[in-house]
């Protein structure tokens, strides 16, 4: 297992935001018999660090980044299940299943983090979410101090959540494997109007063109680097909510869930509360996507914290909803720890 060394760990080239933040050690297991002793030690379980504000210098650290490898567990003449390392990068697993002709998840492409991080967030992008493919997940229980198999049933998946946030749950169990089942025949999902508006229906029935196509849609509103993509989660009102937000912005989208509940772009609502690339010292709305906070390159985690505070604090006072973050923030390591 490469652990670094105690002490003074920097921590900038570990999570997305670029922070100039530090661990007293980063555990980093290769395979998964490493695994039971460097989660004793750690406070946290990360996986590429891409979906990380820390506010300071953090307790011990376990990222599975290093943990890859894959096997193909069954198929048949329209499905197929494989088994996916946690710390494959998700991305590049996504063309990897397209060039096998494996679907169903084209439309998360280019997400960043890795796969075991897109199941305990349940990512989701452009009509499609990544909980109907997870058969299930294998993983350490740290309090426990067993090797478990969790069916997907019991992930309790929801918009942008799973079991693995839950206070009994995070931190004490980590994925070390999902398994996936994908279809062997393409059916493209195409109902949000970014797609719409740029695809070229000449090529609806191509998986690499929607893969391309959507890639592109991302990339065109992300900054290269000092990010953590959408920072905040689309709000889910009832219907009662959002007739009392129409009556202060009656043109806004709002999306129906099988759940009855109405889906609105937080980007959307921060946009039109004027925030779109309001600064604080180093960090910024991003001026291309409003969901997004960056790093300009001299934020400290304090100014990322501030301008997520700051624009909360707006959007409610403007539009009477709270933000949530989606992002999640880890606390400084007490002092002398």
């Amino acid at each position: 297992m490469s652990v670094s060394s105690f002490g003074s760990v920097p921590l900038q080239k570990i999570h997305s935001f670029a922070l100039s933040v530090f661990t007293t050690a980063l555990y980093l297991p290769k395979q998964e018999s490493e695994v039971p002793e460097a989660a004793e030690k750690a406070t946290y379980f990360i996986g590429e660090g891409s979906n990380l504000l820390p506010l300071g210098d953090l307790s011990p650290l376990l990222s599975t980044r290093y943990l890859k490898g894959y096997s193909l567990i069954r198929e048949d003449a329209e499905y197929v299940e494989t088994e996916v390392a946690a710390g494959e990068n998700w991305d590049a697993w996504v063309r990897y299943a397209l060039s096998q002709g494996w679907y169903g998840i084209e439309n998360l492409a280019a997400i960043p983090g890795s796969v075991g991080a897109a199941v305990v967030q349940n990512i989701g992008a452009y009509g499609v979410e990544i909980a109907p493919f997870v058969v299930g997940v294998y993983g350490w229980h740290k309090s426990l101090k067993n090797w478990q198999w969790i069916p997907a049933e019991h992930c309790q998946f929801a918009y942008r959540h799973s079991i693995f946030h839950e206070p009994a749950w995070r931190d004490r169990f980590l994925i070390t494997r999902v398994r996936l089942r994908l279809r062997k025949y393409f059916a493209p999902v195409t109902d949000y109007s970014d797609v719409r508006a740029k695809m070229n229906p000449k090529f609806i029935h191509d998986p690499w063109y929607i893969y391309q196509l959507i890639r592109s849609i991302r990339t065109n509103k992300l900054p290269i680097r000092g990010s953590a993509g959408s920072f905040f989660k689309n709000p889910l009102l009832t219907p009662s909510q959002l007739n009392q937000l129409r009556e202060k912005a009656p043109n806004i989208p709002a999306y129906e869930t099988p759940e009855g509940l109405y889906k609105v772009p937080a980007a959307w609502l921060i946009d039109q509360a004027g925030l779109k690339g309001y600064k604080r010292n180093g960090a910024q709305v991003y001026p291309r996507q409003p969901l997004v906070l960056v790093n300009t390159g001299t934020a400290t985690p304090e100014d990322i914290y501030q301008l997520a505070l700051h624009v909360q604090s707006v959007v409610r006072e403007k539009w009477g909803v709270l933000l949530e973050p989606e992002v999640r923030i880890l606390p400084p390591a007490a002092t002398g720890e």
